[in-house]
């Protein structure tokens, strides 16, 4: 059995393993950094830690959306790097009973690595994501670079 977090975009729903996530969050004030990629909105500080943000909508290159009273922070964390994602919302936790899990479908014989299956849960069916796999090495690389940065920034002007 898996315990799956539901996250909504748009008018769509995903699950997330809980194993992946840290915690949910409301959406605080972000500190942008110029050139990183379009989909990393910044950082923020939670709890005493530095925490790159992406927007999870513009990660899988769906419409861009305005934040809400809805509008969540699922917090991960990827290769050792907390990472933030704004999600619409962050509604439910469910059980999902293995035998209900399908394999990711393959587009034009390629398999989209970031999904880790579909799960049929009676008329309703659930994208699965694999955070881990959404968030490529390229992409920690660069988020773990915006949290030296800001400890960096931190450091100097509390000395």
């Amino acid at each position: 059995m898996m315990k799956c977090v539901v996250i909504r975009l748009s008018n769509e729903c995903f699950g997330i393993d809980i194993h992946q996530i840290r915690s949910i969050e409301r959406l605080q004030s972000i500190t942008s950094i110029p050139t990183t990629l379009p989909y990393v909105k910044g950082i923020i500080n939670l709890r005493g830690n530095v925490i790159p943000i992406v927007d999870l909508r513009e990660r899988l290159s769906m419409e861009a959306n305005s934040y809400t009273d809805q509008t969540r922070l699922v917090v991960a964390t990827v290769n050792d790097v907390d990472v933030g994602l704004i999600v619409d919302a962050a509604n439910e936790v469910i059980d999902i009973q293995e035998e209900q899990i399908q394999p990711a479908p393959t587009f034009s014989g390629n398999s989209i690595e970031f999904l880790s299956g579909i799960a049929k849960l009676g008329d309703r069916v659930l994208i699965l994501l694999d955070i881990e796999k959404l968030l490529n090495s390229d992409d920690i690389i660069q988020l773990e670079q915006l949290r030296e940065i800001e400890e960096s920034l931190s450091s100097f002007l509390t000395s």
